[in-house]
């Protein structure tokens, strides 16, 4: 787990809307859009990798779901 509570949320809203939205955005498509891999994406996603880089990610990959499809 992250230590930002915030960042936890966001990993977790981001899953959800991800489980019911798989036609828009994949895991895959979201790690080619932040030239990632599938792998850190995952990780970040699932709180296993939690360096200040995979809650970078994970703030990044909210932001963007919020700007794109106003999750």
């Amino acid at each position: 787990m992250f230590i930002r509570m915030e960042t936890n949320n966001k990993a977790e809203a981001i899953k959800a809307w991800m489980a019911n939205h798989k036609k828009l955005e994949t895991q895959g498509t979201l790690a080619d859009h932040f030239n990632k891999s599938i792998t850190s994406v995952n990780l970040a996603l699932n709180k296993k990798m939690t360096t200040d880089g995979a809650e970078r990610l994970v703030n990044e990959i909210y932001e963007y779901l919020v700007k794109k499809y106003k999750i």
